[in-house]
Protein backbone atom coordinates (compact mmCIF):
# COMPACT_ATOMS: atom_id res chain seq x y z
CA UNK A 1 0.00 0.00 0.00
CA UNK A 2 0.94 3.46 -0.86
CA UNK A 3 1.54 6.11 2.32
CA UNK A 4 -0.61 9.07 1.75
CA UNK A 5 2.92 10.97 2.78
CA UNK A 6 4.71 9.54 -0.39
CA UNK A 7 2.12 8.68 -3.53
CA UNK A 8 3.47 7.10 -6.34
CA UNK A 9 5.25 8.87 -8.96
CA UNK A 10 4.32 7.68 -12.55
CA UNK A 11 7.29 6.20 -14.70
CA UNK A 12 6.97 8.57 -17.93
CA UNK A 13 6.64 11.37 -15.37
CA UNK A 14 9.48 10.75 -13.64
CA UNK A 15 11.59 10.36 -16.62
CA UNK A 16 10.12 13.44 -18.24
CA UNK A 17 11.42 15.53 -14.42
CA UNK A 18 14.82 13.90 -15.54
CA UNK A 19 15.20 15.07 -19.04
CA UNK A 20 13.88 18.17 -17.67
CA UNK A 21 16.46 18.58 -14.84
CA UNK A 22 18.91 17.40 -17.82
CA UNK A 23 18.01 20.17 -20.23
CA UNK A 24 17.74 22.95 -17.93
CA UNK A 25 21.37 22.52 -16.23
CA UNK A 26 22.66 21.97 -19.40
CA UNK A 27 22.34 25.49 -20.59
CA UNK A 28 21.21 28.72 -19.13
CA UNK A 29 17.30 28.62 -19.54
CA UNK A 30 15.73 31.12 -21.87
CA UNK A 31 12.33 32.36 -21.74
CA UNK A 32 10.96 29.48 -24.09
CA UNK A 33 12.69 27.04 -22.22
CA UNK A 34 11.32 28.19 -18.70
CA UNK A 35 7.80 28.73 -20.42
CA UNK A 36 7.49 24.79 -21.43
CA UNK A 37 9.10 23.65 -18.18
CA UNK A 38 6.14 25.48 -16.23
CA UNK A 39 3.75 24.53 -19.21
CA UNK A 40 4.67 20.73 -18.65
CA UNK A 41 4.30 21.04 -14.74
CA UNK A 42 0.69 22.32 -15.26
CA UNK A 43 -0.40 20.21 -18.43
CA UNK A 44 -0.98 17.20 -15.74
CA UNK A 45 -1.11 16.52 -11.48
CA UNK A 46 1.49 13.35 -12.76
CA UNK A 47 3.95 16.05 -14.03
CA UNK A 48 3.99 18.48 -11.53
CA UNK A 49 4.22 15.33 -8.25
CA UNK A 50 6.89 14.08 -10.54
CA UNK A 51 8.81 17.52 -10.16
CA UNK A 52 7.97 17.93 -6.32
CA UNK A 53 9.98 14.81 -5.72
CA UNK A 54 12.27 16.05 -8.07
CA UNK A 55 13.27 18.81 -5.91
CA UNK A 56 12.97 16.37 -3.04
CA UNK A 57 15.80 14.83 -4.77
CA UNK A 58 17.70 17.92 -5.40
CA UNK A 59 17.53 19.05 -2.03
CA UNK A 60 18.26 15.72 -0.55
CA UNK A 61 21.83 15.23 -2.69
CA UNK A 62 23.10 18.78 -2.17
CA UNK A 63 22.27 19.98 -5.88
CA UNK A 64 20.61 23.52 -6.93
CA UNK A 65 17.84 23.28 -8.65
CA UNK A 66 18.18 23.68 -12.17
CA UNK A 67 15.95 26.78 -13.23
CA UNK A 68 17.66 28.91 -10.72
CA UNK A 69 21.26 27.37 -10.45
CA UNK A 70 24.32 27.83 -12.48
CA UNK A 71 24.55 25.39 -15.44
CA UNK A 72 27.25 22.49 -15.22
CA UNK A 73 29.82 23.20 -18.00
CA UNK A 74 31.30 20.90 -20.38
CA UNK A 75 29.30 17.73 -19.87
CA UNK A 76 28.99 14.96 -22.23
CA UNK A 77 26.04 14.34 -24.01
CA UNK A 78 26.51 10.63 -23.35
CA UNK A 79 26.78 11.43 -19.26
CA UNK A 80 23.69 13.51 -19.81
CA UNK A 81 21.63 10.33 -20.86
CA UNK A 82 23.42 8.29 -18.18
CA UNK A 83 22.94 11.49 -14.93
CA UNK A 84 18.92 11.31 -16.53
CA UNK A 85 18.30 7.55 -16.24
CA UNK A 86 19.85 8.19 -12.21
CA UNK A 87 17.88 10.59 -11.67
CA UNK A 88 14.45 9.16 -12.65
CA UNK A 89 14.99 6.24 -10.90
CA UNK A 90 15.97 8.38 -7.75
CA UNK A 91 12.79 10.34 -8.66
CA UNK A 92 10.77 6.89 -8.23
CA UNK A 93 12.08 6.06 -5.27
CA UNK A 94 10.34 6.44 -2.28
CA UNK A 95 10.96 9.26 0.34
CA UNK A 96 12.92 6.47 2.39
CA UNK A 97 15.28 4.81 -0.49
CA UNK A 98 16.22 8.19 -1.33
CA UNK A 99 16.98 9.35 2.54
CA UNK A 100 18.88 5.88 2.73
CA UNK A 101 21.16 7.01 -0.74
CA UNK A 102 21.40 10.49 0.61
CA UNK A 103 22.35 9.36 3.83
CA UNK A 104 25.32 7.17 2.11
CA UNK A 105 26.56 10.04 0.31
CA UNK A 106 26.12 12.54 2.98
CA UNK A 107 29.58 10.66 3.98
CA UNK A 108 31.48 9.78 1.55
CA UNK A 109 34.74 8.08 1.69
CA UNK A 110 37.01 10.84 1.52
CA UNK A 111 34.96 12.75 4.72
CA UNK A 112 37.00 9.85 6.90
CA UNK A 113 40.20 11.87 5.54
CA UNK A 114 38.78 15.48 6.69
CA UNK A 115 40.49 16.91 9.56
CA UNK A 116 37.68 19.75 9.97
CA UNK A 117 34.05 19.48 8.92
CA UNK A 118 30.95 21.23 9.52
CA UNK A 119 27.41 19.83 10.38
CA UNK A 120 24.08 21.30 8.36
CA UNK A 121 23.78 24.90 9.18
CA UNK A 122 26.99 25.16 11.14
CA UNK A 123 29.63 27.68 10.56
CA UNK A 124 32.89 27.66 11.81
CA UNK A 125 36.22 29.53 11.66
CA UNK A 126 40.53 28.34 12.56
CA UNK A 127 43.63 30.06 12.11
CA UNK A 128 46.05 27.06 10.17
CA UNK A 129 49.14 26.65 11.54
CA UNK A 130 50.78 29.67 8.99
CA UNK A 131 48.43 32.37 10.24
CA UNK A 132 45.63 31.88 6.93
CA UNK A 133 42.42 32.42 8.27
CA UNK A 134 39.83 29.83 6.73
CA UNK A 135 35.96 29.49 7.52
CA UNK A 136 33.93 26.21 6.65
CA UNK A 137 30.39 27.07 5.40
CA UNK A 138 27.48 24.64 6.43
CA UNK A 139 28.03 20.97 5.54
CA UNK A 140 31.89 21.31 4.54
CA UNK A 141 34.41 18.78 5.01
CA UNK A 142 38.20 20.00 4.05
CA UNK A 143 41.88 18.10 4.81
CA UNK A 144 44.31 20.13 5.47
CA UNK A 145 47.77 19.04 4.84
CA UNK A 146 51.25 21.52 4.97
CA UNK A 147 54.21 19.88 3.93
CA UNK A 148 57.85 21.52 3.44
CA UNK A 149 56.52 21.94 -0.15
CA UNK A 150 52.89 22.56 -0.09
CA UNK A 151 49.86 24.35 2.14
CA UNK A 152 47.13 22.90 0.67
CA UNK A 153 42.97 22.17 1.22
CA UNK A 154 41.37 19.42 0.01
CA UNK A 155 38.31 20.53 -0.35
CA UNK A 156 35.61 17.39 -0.01
CA UNK A 157 32.49 19.11 -0.49
CA UNK A 158 30.95 22.70 0.96
CA UNK A 159 31.92 25.94 0.97
CA UNK A 160 35.45 27.84 2.41
CA UNK A 161 36.73 31.24 2.91
CA UNK A 162 40.57 31.62 2.44
CA UNK A 163 42.35 34.59 3.58
CA UNK A 164 45.93 33.42 3.37
CA UNK A 165 48.89 34.58 5.34
CA UNK A 166 52.69 35.12 3.94
CA UNK A 167 54.56 31.80 4.63
CA UNK A 168 57.21 32.53 6.10
CA UNK A 169 59.41 29.51 4.78
CA UNK A 170 62.10 30.16 2.51
CA UNK A 171 60.80 29.46 -0.21
CA UNK A 172 57.76 30.61 0.14
CA UNK A 173 55.30 27.24 -0.63
CA UNK A 174 52.24 27.67 -2.96
CA UNK A 175 48.88 27.69 -0.92
CA UNK A 176 46.45 25.34 -3.43
CA UNK A 177 43.15 24.49 -2.79
CA UNK A 178 42.02 21.26 -4.20
CA UNK A 179 38.55 20.04 -5.41
CA UNK A 180 37.24 17.56 -7.22
CA UNK A 181 36.57 19.84 -10.49
CA UNK A 182 40.41 21.03 -10.57
CA UNK A 183 42.99 22.73 -8.31
CA UNK A 184 43.32 26.41 -7.26
CA UNK A 185 46.34 28.35 -6.54
CA UNK A 186 46.49 31.33 -4.28
CA UNK A 187 48.49 34.40 -5.29
CA UNK A 188 48.32 36.53 -2.06
CA UNK A 189 44.73 36.50 -1.84
CA UNK A 190 41.21 35.95 -0.15
CA UNK A 191 38.49 34.20 -1.91
CA UNK A 192 35.39 31.72 -1.51
CA UNK A 193 35.06 28.73 -3.05
CA UNK A 194 32.08 26.52 -3.30
CA UNK A 195 32.13 22.62 -4.46
CA UNK A 196 28.73 20.94 -5.74
CA UNK A 197 29.47 17.28 -6.24
CA UNK A 198 26.48 16.27 -7.07
CA UNK A 199 25.43 13.40 -9.39
CA UNK A 200 25.18 14.62 -12.51
CA UNK A 201 28.95 15.98 -12.52
CA UNK A 202 31.13 17.47 -10.33
CA UNK A 203 31.16 21.56 -10.43
CA UNK A 204 32.81 24.69 -8.35
CA UNK A 205 32.77 28.04 -8.00
CA UNK A 206 35.75 30.67 -6.65
CA UNK A 207 34.53 34.42 -6.05
CA UNK A 208 37.77 36.29 -5.11
CA UNK A 209 37.77 39.19 -2.61
CA UNK A 210 41.75 40.36 -2.94
CA UNK A 211 44.55 39.28 -4.59
CA UNK A 212 43.92 36.60 -7.31
CA UNK A 213 43.64 33.00 -8.13
CA UNK A 214 44.93 30.99 -10.77
CA UNK A 215 42.70 27.87 -11.65
CA UNK A 216 43.57 24.89 -13.50
CA UNK A 217 40.80 21.80 -14.58
CA UNK A 218 41.60 18.55 -13.15
CA UNK A 219 40.87 17.00 -16.71
CA UNK A 220 42.34 19.75 -18.42
CA UNK A 221 45.25 21.07 -16.52
CA UNK A 222 46.34 23.01 -20.17
CA UNK A 223 43.14 25.49 -19.09
CA UNK A 224 44.99 28.04 -16.94
CA UNK A 225 43.26 30.79 -16.02
CA UNK A 226 43.99 33.73 -13.41
CA UNK A 227 40.52 35.57 -11.55
CA UNK A 228 41.58 38.77 -10.07
CA UNK A 229 39.66 40.80 -7.26
CA UNK A 230 36.11 41.58 -7.95
CA UNK A 231 35.50 38.33 -10.13
CA UNK A 232 34.02 35.02 -10.26
CA UNK A 233 33.95 32.26 -12.21
CA UNK A 234 32.63 28.43 -11.94
CA UNK A 235 34.79 25.51 -13.63
CA UNK A 236 34.78 21.68 -13.74
CA UNK A 237 36.96 19.38 -14.53
CA UNK A 238 37.26 20.04 -18.27
CA UNK A 239 36.01 23.38 -18.35
CA UNK A 240 36.43 27.19 -17.12
CA UNK A 241 33.35 29.68 -17.20
CA UNK A 242 33.74 33.18 -18.33
CA UNK A 243 34.68 35.08 -15.21
CA UNK A 244 32.05 37.63 -14.11
CA UNK A 245 32.18 41.00 -12.29
CA UNK A 246 31.12 39.88 -8.36
CA UNK A 247 29.73 44.03 -8.12
CA UNK A 248 27.66 44.51 -5.49
CA UNK A 249 27.30 40.60 -5.07
CA UNK A 250 30.60 40.16 -3.65
CA UNK A 251 29.35 41.07 -0.39
CA UNK A 252 26.19 38.98 -0.37
CA UNK A 253 28.55 35.75 -1.15
CA UNK A 254 31.14 36.34 1.38
CA UNK A 255 28.34 37.31 4.30
CA UNK A 256 28.15 34.01 5.67
CA UNK A 257 31.34 34.03 7.06
CA UNK A 258 29.68 36.49 9.51
CA UNK A 259 26.44 34.26 9.97
CA UNK A 260 24.84 36.44 7.98
CA UNK A 261 22.22 35.77 4.54
CA UNK A 262 22.08 39.03 1.99
CA UNK A 263 19.55 39.83 -0.09
CA UNK A 264 19.09 42.55 -2.53
CA UNK A 265 16.01 42.52 -4.42
CA UNK A 266 16.73 38.60 -4.60
CA UNK A 267 14.05 36.25 -6.12
CA UNK A 268 12.47 34.37 -3.23
CA UNK A 269 13.19 31.35 -4.99
CA UNK A 270 17.05 31.92 -5.03
CA UNK A 271 16.73 33.25 -1.37
CA UNK A 272 14.74 29.65 -0.37
CA UNK A 273 17.38 27.40 -2.51
CA UNK A 274 20.19 29.46 -0.30
CA UNK A 275 18.55 28.56 2.73
CA UNK A 276 17.93 25.07 2.46
CA UNK A 277 21.82 24.52 2.77
CA UNK A 278 21.58 25.60 6.46
CA UNK A 279 18.43 23.29 7.21
CA UNK A 280 17.95 19.41 7.26
CA UNK A 281 15.08 18.04 5.46
CA UNK A 282 13.39 19.44 2.38
CA UNK A 283 12.60 23.33 2.10
CA UNK A 284 10.92 24.40 -1.15
CA UNK A 285 9.49 27.48 -3.12
CA UNK A 286 5.77 26.97 -4.84
CA UNK A 287 6.61 28.18 -8.42
CA UNK A 288 3.93 30.35 -8.57
CA UNK A 289 6.39 32.69 -6.15
CA UNK A 290 8.89 33.18 -8.47
CA UNK A 291 8.24 36.77 -9.19
CA UNK A 292 8.66 37.85 -5.55
CA UNK A 293 11.70 39.91 -4.29
CA UNK A 294 13.31 40.17 -1.41
CA UNK A 295 15.48 42.80 0.22
CA UNK A 296 17.22 42.46 3.69
CA UNK A 297 19.82 40.82 6.17
CA UNK A 298 18.84 37.68 7.44
CA UNK A 299 21.07 35.68 10.22
CA UNK A 300 21.41 32.36 9.71
CA UNK A 301 21.77 30.89 13.10
CA UNK A 302 18.25 31.00 13.31
CA UNK A 303 16.39 29.70 10.01
CA UNK A 304 12.91 29.42 11.44
CA UNK A 305 12.98 32.71 12.65
CA UNK A 306 13.80 33.76 8.52
CA UNK A 307 10.58 32.11 7.34
CA UNK A 308 8.73 33.56 10.43
CA UNK A 309 10.17 36.97 8.59
CA UNK A 310 9.16 35.96 5.20
CA UNK A 311 5.98 34.82 6.06
CA UNK A 312 5.12 38.41 7.78
CA UNK A 313 6.44 40.68 5.31
CA UNK A 314 5.58 38.76 2.00
CA UNK A 315 2.08 37.68 0.78
CA UNK A 316 3.41 33.83 1.67
CA UNK A 317 2.47 31.56 4.02
CA UNK A 318 5.39 28.37 5.83
CA UNK A 319 3.27 25.08 5.20
CA UNK A 320 5.29 22.31 7.23
CA UNK A 321 3.98 19.42 6.06
CA UNK A 322 6.28 17.12 7.95
CA UNK A 323 9.15 17.92 10.24
CA UNK A 324 11.46 17.81 7.08
CA UNK A 325 9.50 18.85 4.48
CA UNK A 326 8.26 22.58 4.28
CA UNK A 327 7.51 24.75 1.74
CA UNK A 328 6.37 28.70 0.78
CA UNK A 329 2.98 29.25 -1.01
CA UNK A 330 0.69 31.96 -1.80
CA UNK A 331 -1.08 33.40 1.05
Amino acid sequence: MTSILSPAVDPRAAREAAQWITRLQSAPPDAIDHTAWQTWRAADPAHELAWQRAELVMHTLGMVPPAIGTPVLGRPQQGRRASTRVLAALILAGPAALAGYATARAAPWQDWFADVRTTTGEIRKLVLDDGTRLALNTDTAVAIRFDSGTRLLRLHHGEIHVATATDTRTPARPFVVQTASGRLRALGTEFSVRANHGVLAPAARVAVAAGAVEIRPAQAPHLVRVIAAGWQAGFTEHAIEPATALGAAGARLHAWVNGVLLADETPLAHLVAELARYRTGVLRCDPALVNLRVTGAFQLRDTDNILELLQRSLPVKVTRRTRFWTTLEPR
